[in-house]
Parts: C-alpha cells; sequence; structure tokens
C-alpha cells in the first residue's frame, strides 16, 4: 500500500466524518515510544509522540465506541559494534504514520466528578515515511562480511524494507475530571513487517496522552 495524496485526502474526510456524527470528540496528544523487534532482527526503541482527533459514538450500559486519526512520530538512535576493535555502523531513523484505534470503551463514575474509564480494541498504523541513516564505520574485512555501506534510504520503499500496515490489538485506560483526561495504554503488533518473509519482525506501542474533551 503506498500512502499517496490521495490517500491521505481520504483519511482526512473520514476524520471529518466521523466527527460530525459522533456525540463525543476528544482532542489528543501525549507521549509514544515504540518497540521493533524480531527474531532475526536487531531491536529498535522509538521516543515520540502522537496527537489527533478522537470521535466517540455512545452505546447502552455506559460503553461507547471510539475512533479517529492520529499522526504519530517517533525517533531512534542505536549503535551496531564489530569485534573489540573501533568497527561500528551507527542507526539514526525517524519513523512517521498514522494510527487509527477503534476502541471499545467502558465509562464509570465515582466521585467529585472524576470518572474512570477502560478500553480495548484493534489500532492500525499506516506508515508514511520511515528514513533511515546509517553511517558506517567498518574496516574492508566487516565491509565485505556484513554489505553494510553509509546512505539514507526509505525503509517503506526498500525492496528488503517494510511493510507499511502494522495491525494491533491493545488496552487501556484512565481517568476524566470534567473536560479533562488522562489516559494510557499498550498495542501489541500481530503481524510481520518484514517484507523479505525471513523474519518475523513486530512493532508494540506504549502510549499516554492528555486528552481534552470537546463536546
Amino acid at each position: 500500500m503506498k500512502l499517496t495524496k490521495a490517500n491521505l485526502l481520504l483519511l482526512m474526510l473520514f476524520a471529518a466524518t466521523i466527527t460530525l456524527s459522533a456525540q463525543k470528540i476528544y482532542l489528543e496528544g501525549g507521549y509514544l515510544n515504540s518497540h521493533r523487534f524480531g527474531v532475526l532482527s536487531p531491536e529498535d526503541y522509538f521516543d515520540g509522540g502522537r496527537a489527533g482527533v478522537i470521535a466517540e459514538y455512545d452505546l447502552k450500559y455506559n460503553f461507547g465506541v471510539q475512533t479517529g486519526v492520529l499522526l504519530n512520530i517517533g525517533y531512534a538512535s542505536k549503535v551496531q559494534r564489530y569485534g573489540q576493535d573501533d568497527d561500528s555502523v551507527k542507526y539514526t531513523t525517524w519513523n512517521i504514520g498514522l494510527d487509527i484505534p477503534v476502541r471499545l470503551v467502558y465509562h464509570q463514575k465515582l466521585f467529585w466528578g472524576i470518572s474512570m474509564f477502560g478500553f480495548a480494541g484493534p489500532n492500525i498504523q499506516l506508515g508514511i515515511f520511515q528514513p533511515q541513516d546509517t553511517q558506517a564505520s567498518l574496516s574492508q574485512t566487516y565491509q565485505s562480511l556484513t554489505g553494510i555501506t553509509s546512505g539514507k534510504r526509505d525503509l517503506y520503499t526498500y525492496d528488503n524494507g517494510m511493510r507499511r500496515i502494522n495491525l494491533q490489538l491493545g488496552a487501556g485506560g484512565g481517568f476524566q475530571w470534567k473536560k479533562y483526561i488522562l489516559k494510557g495504554g499498550y498495542d501489541w503488533g500481530i503481524n510481520s513487517l518484514d517484507k523479505t518473509g525471513f523474519d518475523r519482525m513486530v512493532h508494540n506501542n506504549w502510549h499516554v496522552s492528555f486528552v481534552y474533551q470537546l463536546k
């Protein structure tokens, strides 16, 4: 899947449509920590954030369904060392994409205007851009063994790179006071992102957000 301008326009129209018909609208922004790993692939930890709009549709018995669109941006930096000499490779990676959660949420009033809630359900991450800068400081021996050279590439368009669609299942909860909300949760990746098929690479997220209810 390629995220063209037409695809992004459709996502914007989707976000506008759900906000017009929902009973509750939230503005959300917060911290996002992502963990990508595989059996054969090295680990990557991304620090970043996400922000967007969430709409909620009321159901019976304090239940509701939430969905929306959030832009997420993450940054990772790591150094891979070889042998006991100064041979090393530094990887700097940006991860830019969209989150489209679909959550079943349950609200429970407590006291003093405070309520708590819990949610669970799938999250779809759509990768837009994942540029990686590789800086290799390798001897001729290690360069021949690894085939690694310095350069820049987008991991989504790279032939042996990654898939754009990351399907996740997540759960979390939080507290609300008046129109102010603090929430957190975790999403587990369920499909492999490795295009080659040689490794099962998954991408998990931990997130915490401040939310403001518009209506």
